[in-house]
Order: C-alpha cells, then structure tokens, then sequence
C-alpha cells in the first residue's frame, strides 16, 4: 500500500513565499525598482534632450553610470538649462550630487567594507563596528551600503589620530565631516586636517574639528 505524502509545513515564523517562489517583501521591492526604473528613464530621456554634445561626451566619459548621470545633471545647470521643468529640485540634487562626486575623489576615492577589511586584516563586520563607534569614516554610497574615503588610511593602516578627531565633531553628517578633513585650515598653516594628522599635529588637528562642532551646533 502507497503511502500518501503530505505537503510539509511551512516553519513557525517562516514568511509565505508566492507561486513563483518569491518572499512578498522581494516581489513589492521589485515592484518599486521597475516603478523606479520607468520613471527615472522618463527623467533621462527629458534631461538629455536638453544636454548639449559636449554634455552628453562628458557625462559618458565618467568610469561609472553614477558618476554619468551626477555629471550630466551638474553641467547642466550651470548652462541655463530649464532643470526645474522635470524637478523642482532637481538643479540643487545635481549640485549636491556633484559636490558628493568631488569631495570622494579628493579623498582619493571611497574603498567598499571588504577592501577595508582586506587592507586591515580584520572582518566585515569588524570594519562596520569601528563605523558605527565613529573609528573610521564611511560615506553611504546609496544602495545601503558605505564607501570608505581612502585618505583616511596609510600603508600601515589607519591616519593616527582619526578616531579621536572623528569623536571631535559634534556634527555626525559623513559628508559634512569628510569635507571638514578635506578643507585648508587657517589653524593649521593652512593645511588640511588629514595632511596634519599625517604630520603628527594631532592635538592641533583634533582642536580645529571640535570648533567646528561647536561652531555647527
């Protein structure tokens, strides 16, 4: 006699899954990505018919597609190009979105969690731990994860002194503080808080980031 096979249970806690297999959080967060995807495209198509050739070569000469599109937003304003017609916003995001692009790259690029890790001989979750306790400094990248500005590193391992000039700033905006490490400070003979922390000035340079705390508070 054939035994009769009975469909096994789904685990106490499990989320039910959908005929194609899918979670229903996977199935709506594709759902928002092609809603996302459509109507970003519609923006592009309106954005570059308003760009010039040089616009257009200059946004394609980028490495990335991110880089693409910041570039092409961000050289369009500047030319008088009627942004405000697909965003209201938008001209100011291509601004900030620039400006996110140049402070990167003068802090010589951003180094994904596993290249940190690799680099300092430690875990992932080692790397997201010195984050979090404001050890080391990590932009977001956009996709929920976090670039870490190369600037911030030597041959050896971290800058000394960073983690004591990172808990210096009363203000906790990544971007903010990068751009406080990046800029020539009177203070400090007019260099920058990186360069003066690679040149031992720490008590200098951990100063000159709590007054800017202070002062943005």
């Amino acid at each position: 006699m054939m035994k009769r096979r009975t469909a096994a249970l789904p685990r106490a806690g499990a989320a039910p899954c959908s005929p194609m297999g899918r979670r229903p959080a996977d199935s709506a967060r594709q759902a928002l990505a092609q809603a996302f995807l459509k109507r970003s495209v519609k923006m592009l198509e309106r954005v570059s018919s308003s760009a010039s050739s040089e616009v257009l070569e200059s946004a394609l000469s980028s490495p990335t597609d991110v880089g693409g599109v910041a570039s092409l937003l961000s050289d369009l304003a500047p030319l008088g190009a009627d942004l405000s017609a697909v965003d209201p916003l938008l001209e100011a995001m291509a601004r900030g979105a620039a400006i996110k692009r140049e402070l990167l790259t003068t802090g010589g690029g951003g180094l994904t969690s596993s290249r940190v890790s690799s680099a300092l001989g430690i875990t992932r979750q080692a790397v997201d731990k010195r984050r979090v306790r404001h050890a080391l400094l990590a932009v977001p990248n956009g996709s929920g994860e976090y670039v870490y500005p190369a600037c911030q590193f030597t041959a050896d391992g971290v800058v000394p002194g960073l983690e004591e000039v990172l808990r210096a700033f009363r203000i906790r905006s990544p971007w903010t503080q990068l751009s406080v490490l990046l800029a020539p400070a009177p203070a400090l003979g007019g260099k920058t808080i990186v360069e003066a922390l690679r040149s031992g000035k720490w008590e200098n340079a951990i100063a000159v980031a709590a007054a800017f705390g202070e002062q943005a508070a």
